[in-house]
This record gives structure tokens, C-alpha cells and sequence, in this order.
């Protein structure tokens, strides 16, 4: 079964901080994420995954009464944001949720959903 499982965090603690205090941060996770990816890797050998730019880059169209309305920022207004996405095909949803509790996001302040792809 083909799964998505969508990184959702709270961004706002990372706007603020100058580069280097982000940089400093994101290196002091990747060994978290390292063992992550070594997991995802024996699970599924063609995983596939990538970290989405900031909320600060995102646009939004709509199209209402055939015009065309592009607004920035995420959809939703909401502190969790769409950060990253896998893309998985695993035998059963329990190994999905297995791998979903292991994305760092999941122990801070983010979440992981986990949807099925229609094939």
C-alpha cells in the first residue's frame, strides 16, 4: 500500500531566529533524522521525501466565478504548517504508523498524518 505521510509542525519558533541560530538548530537535528531516514530506507527502498521552503514562500490560487485569486501563506490559518512530505509504499498501515512516530516532528510540537494514495 502507497502511503503519504505529511510533516506538519509550528514554524513560528524558527521565523524569528537569525540564520545561524537556525542553522545551529537543523544540524542538532539530523542525526534524529539520519536514523529516520535509515529506517524509512529498510522499509521502503524507494522512498521518496522533501522538506517544503517556508510558509513565507507559499501561494495559494483559487479560482472563484472563472477568476483567478493568488493569495500568500499556507491555506489554512493555523500555527501547524505543511513542512514535508514521504512518500511510501509499505505492507500495512501499522508500519506506516510505526514510521510516522519516528519523524522527529512527531515527539516535538508537530504532528504526522498519514493518508493512503489512491492508485
Amino acid at each position: 500500500m502507497k502511503y503519504a505521510l505529511l510533516i506538519y509542525d509550528d514554524d513560528t519558533a524558527w521565523i524569528d531566529l537569525p540564520a545561524e541560530e537556525r542553522a545551529a538548530l537543523r544540524a542538532a537535528e539530523m542525526p534524529k533524522w539520519a536514523a529516520l531516514f535509515e529506517e524509512l530506507g529498510k522499509a521502503d527502498p524507494n522512498v521518496s521525501g522533501k522538506e517544503l521552503d517556508g510558509r513565507d514562500t507559499a501561494k495559494v490560487v483559487r479560482v472563484r466565478e472563472g477568476e483567478r485569486l493568488v493569495t500568500d501563506g499556507p491555506f489554512a490559518e493555523t500555527k501547524e504548517v505543511l513542512g514535508g512530505i514521504f512518500l511510501t509504499d509499505l505492507p500495512d498501515l501499522d508500519e506506516a504508523i510505526r514510521l510516522a512516530a519516528l519523524i522527529p516532528a512527531a515527539a516535538g510540537t508537530g504532528a504526522i498524518e498519514i493518508r493512503p494514495i489512491l492508485q
